[in-house]
């Protein structure tokens, strides 16, 4: 409809006039309105001002007893040692379709694959090594932190913690930020170790083994690496942080339990983007003002 107003009507106050009425008419199909945008707004910045907050206490309350060694091991193993197929298997992919990619567009574009490795290693090492880990994490670990508090709140467990003067943020959140801060670290290496290998294994035919990986090192600097950790500790608090603001506010028995478990998953990974667009941002910046 708006193609046929651009076509047939000369008149440009008019024509703009007609299309803006269009579109506001399309909008109104769709369901949206300046109500229905403000309440998702609302929600939006509720989230955030919670999830800072519960993060801000959970953090407060790390340094204060008691410290639940048991709990924190027992997270550590359903959040580290559970996760190694998933992550080993996504970043082996990773690295395999990160080389293949180069391979393809350096031979066509530069003509030269002799920079495929250090392409590779700064592209695994700044960004696939921690953040697809970090959101395979938030999928599989998130999802399941999620769900156990959602159950532990709508069957009044959380409650019952509060009524023996037990801390629930105390009990529950820190344990699985120890946990989430010490497996990601690990995780981060393992997958960025089989993203590398794999990606010597499609161009074993072009790079022995030690030249792979001595051109790799000629690119991928110390701050290469210092980003990896940076931003897996950055990202750490994130998964556990997120399923505990969701899992808390569950209500209504089992449907509760999987709507929160959805929206602290797809939650946990749009903030993990947005933190890497940031982080990125940042470091790009201070790099400059060092350069200059």
């Amino acid at each position: 409809m708006s193609e046929w107003v651009r076509e047939r009507v000369k008149n440009i106050y008019l024509r703009g006039l007609l299309i803006g009425l269009l579109d506001i008419f399309y909008i109104a199909r769709l369901g949206l309105s300046f109500e229905s945008i403000g309440d998702n707004l609302l929600r939006f910045f509720e989230m955030v001002g919670g999830v800072l907050w519960l993060h801000v206490r959970a953090l407060l309350l790390l340094f204060l007893p008691p410290w639940r060694i048991k709990e924190m091991i027992k997270q550590m193993d359903a959040a580290g040692w559970r996760t190694i197929p998933l992550i080993g298997a996504v970043m082996a992919f990773m690295g395999l379709i990160t080389v293949l990619e180069l391979n393809f567009q350096l031979s066509r574009v530069v003509g030269n694959t002799n920079y495929v490795p250090g392409f590779a290693g700064i592209l695994i090492f700044r960004e696939f090594g921690v953040t697809v880990v970090t959101a395979m994490f938030a999928a599989k670990v998130g999802a399941g932190w999620a769900a156990e508090i959602s159950n532990m709140k709508i069957t009044e467990q959380i409650d019952a913690m509060e009524m023996s003067s037990v801390n629930p943020i105390n009990y529950i959140v820190v344990p699985r930020v120890v946990a989430s801060a010490a497996m990601l670290f690990a995780l981060c290496t393992i997958g960025t170790g089989l993203g590398l290998l794999l990606g010597w294994f499609v161009s074993r035919q072009d790079f022995s083994f030690w030249s792979y990986f001595l051109m790799m090192a000629k690119f991928t600097r110390y701050t290469d690496v210092g980003t990896l950790y940076t931003k897996a500790l950055v990202f750490s608090p994130v998964v556990p942080v997120v399923a505990a603001w969701y899992g808390f506010r569950a209500q209504g028995g089992a449907r509760g339990v999987g709507e929160a478990t959805t929206k602290a998953v797809v939650s946990s990974i749009l903030i993990i983007i947005l933190l890497d667009f940031l982080l990125n941002s940042l470091a790009d910046k201070l790099l400059r003002i060092v350069l200059e």
